[in-house]
């Protein structure tokens, strides 16, 4: 085969990739936030407590944390296809344990279960950077980010007619509803679990099995600390401050996000209805900026868009603290743009700066001290939530956004040349 007939092929291959993962991700990302629209109150219905909330979600971080240092040395060892395969298969299983929950124990269960199958997200990550040439990643995920919140767009009003009952949520009756939605959400992902079978590797050949061996993965755990924690001293030092920020801000958005439907409807007293209008409506806001942003990022540079988003959570929680439904409706508008602009040029800045081949471990490196980090400050939301007052957690997102947006400012170069 001819080098041309064999850049065609690699195009092809990276080009079907692409489609495969925006499909499956409209399967996925059109159904699951039926149920997160009102989740929280859903397993306060089960028996949980506020703190327990984050109690719930502490224990689900952990687990994520654990199994990213393999995920990674796995993606990067022996390839991105098979573990991505695999592991969609269990989290469409793991929903299972939302749709027949009798107390709120057995949602940790379903967690754990969901999470540890999230060992693909640095191989998951990995192939969707490898699939987006360099000039085309700021458009390719914010294209993504688009599709996503459309398509999530009827989700909330969809959740809404499930679970409402005379425009609240109302337990015992609206268990059902939240039962159907997560029945919806495991068809779904079992579906798109099938038609990630037809995924192709995208890692070059290095002589290893193509089939990962996930149990030797954690028996030799240290070696793969080790050798993840190598990967930094083959990437720029903007990668190290990349990092450090990602971390630290996406803890704090994680543990707000749990309570922003408990904030909303018990202190601020917007309905189950409205807070659903509202949730439909911020995906809808955020569509036409993140094409726009797109363009722009792989024009004019990524990092901009990274600052900006910093700068909208500021005024996205300072409002939500004392919201009524229109200012309910802006913050939460704010937040999701602001959100959508920081992650997707995170991501493309990591895809700038990191090797195609040590892009698992960099991901598994970055995500094991994010999740260890977001499980922290899960208790620490939950405690300030429950025990001090409940607008503090949102206040500290907009406080700390600053000390973080402006290290993002100061620390964080775009490389002259892109990593392919």
């Amino acid at each position: 085969m001819g080098l041309t007939e064999k850049l065609k092929d690699k195009n092809s291959v990276f080009t079907g990739n692409f489609l495969i993962l925006i499909v499956t991700w409209v399967l996925m990302f059109s159904t699951q936030p039926i149920p997160d629209t009102y989740n929280s109150l859903y397993f306060l219905s089960l028996g949980a407590t506020p703190f327990l909330l984050s109690v719930m979600f502490f224990i689900g971080s952990l687990v994520i944390a654990f199994v990213q240092f393999p995920g990674g040395y796995l993606a990067d060892k022996h390839g991105r296809r098979w573990l991505i395969a695999t592991m969609s298969f269990g989290m469409a299983l793991s929903y299972l344990f939302f749709v027949l929950a009798p107390s709120w124990q057995f949602i940790i269960l379903g967690m754990v279960v969901q999470n540890f199958c999230l060992l693909y997200m640095p191989a998951l990550m990995a192939m969707m950077l490898d699939s987006l040439e360099p000039s085309k990643r700021g458009t390719g995920l914010n294209f993504q980010s688009v599709l996503m919140a459309l398509i999530a767009l009827p989700a909330p009003l969809i959740a809404g007619a499930l679970v409402l009952v005379n425009g609240e949520y109302v337990s015992p009756q609206s268990n059902a509803g939240m039962r159907v939605a997560y029945a919806i959400v495991f068809v779904a992902f079992l579906a798109a679990a099938v038609l990630r079978i037809k995924l192709k590797e995208t890692l070059p050949p290095n002589g290893e099995s193509s089939r990962p061996q996930i149990l030797r993965a954690f028996r030799e755990y240290p070696k793969v600390v080790r050798e993840s924690w190598q990967v930094f001293s083959k990437v720029p030092r903007s990668a190290y401050y990349l990092f450090l920020t990602t971390i630290g801000i996406n803890s704090l958005v994680a543990g707000c996000q749990i309570y922003f439907v408990v904030y909303a409807t018990d202190v601020l007293g917007i309905s189950g209805a409205q807070y659903a209008l509202v949730m439909a409506l911020m995906y809808l806001s955020i569509a036409l900026p993140a094409v726009l942003a797109g363009f722009k990022m792989d024009l004019g540079g990524r990092k901009r868009f990274l600052i900006l988003g910093y700068i909208l959570y500021i005024p996205a929680m300072l409002l939500f603290v004392v919201a009524d439904f229109y200012l309910l409706l802006l913050s939460l508008s704010l937040f999701g743009l602001g959100n959508m602009l920081r992650v997707n040029s995170s991501q493309v800045i990591l895809g700038d700066l990191v090797p195609r081949d040590l892009r698992g471990k960099a991901v598994g490196f970055l995500q094991f001290f994010l999740y260890l980090a977001q499980a922290l400050t899960y208790l620490l939301v939950g405690f300030l939530y429950a025990y001090v007052a409940p607008w503090l957690p949102f206040v500290l997102l907009a406080v700390a956004a600053v000390p973080f947006g402006l290290l993002a400012f100061l620390k964080i170069s775009e490389p002259e040349t892109k990593e392919i």
